[in-house]
């Protein structure tokens, strides 16, 4: 990052290309991924609610997926870590 002083006295940051390309790949995977929690979120809800799943169904599959800690509560319905 190139650091050039403007005409108010502050400093403007220049970035590279490639660090920008970078941030924005990053925050690309980074939406990406809370899109794919979300939609399992959902599915399991949808599951759980119209009864094609039981709570230890949801449990171990938020287990494997690596979500189970984003789920408050669910210790208290049988779901211990």
């Amino acid at each position: 990052m190139t650091l050039l002083p403007n005409s108010l006295g502050r400093v403007n940051k220049i970035d590279s290309s490639a660090e920008r390309d970078l941030a924005l790949n990053s925050l690309r995977l980074a939406a990406t991924k809370a899109r794919l929690k979300v939609t399992l979120f959902e599915t399991l809800h949808i599951a759980l609610r119209q009864k094609q799943t039981d709570v230890q169904g949801v449990i171990r599959r938020l287990k494997d997926e690596n979500a189970y800690n984003e789920v408050p509560f669910l210790e208290a319905v049988g779901g211990q870590q």
